[in-house]
């Protein structure tokens, strides 16, 4: 996927070159990933199916302003 010219891969590339210029910036990084990793996992355990929900929703539209 590309947004604004950019990749996914010109994104992790970039971070890694910042990081090997950057050794301090190692540890926070690491941190940071493994908050946004349990972020997402929690986000996934809850049940919540965005794509189910758009069905729903549309279902219920669909009763409530034209049946």
């Amino acid at each position: 996927m590309a947004t604004n010219g950019y990749t996914i891969d010109d994104a992790i590339n970039g971070l890694k070159k910042l990081l090997s210029e950057k050794h301090d910036l190692q540890v926070v990084a690491a941190e940071k990933i493994k908050q946004l990793t349990a972020e997402l996992e929690a986000t996934k355990s809850d049940g919540f199916n965005p794509v189910q929900r758009i069905r729903e929703g549309f279902d219920r539209f669909k009763k409530e302003k034209y049946d």
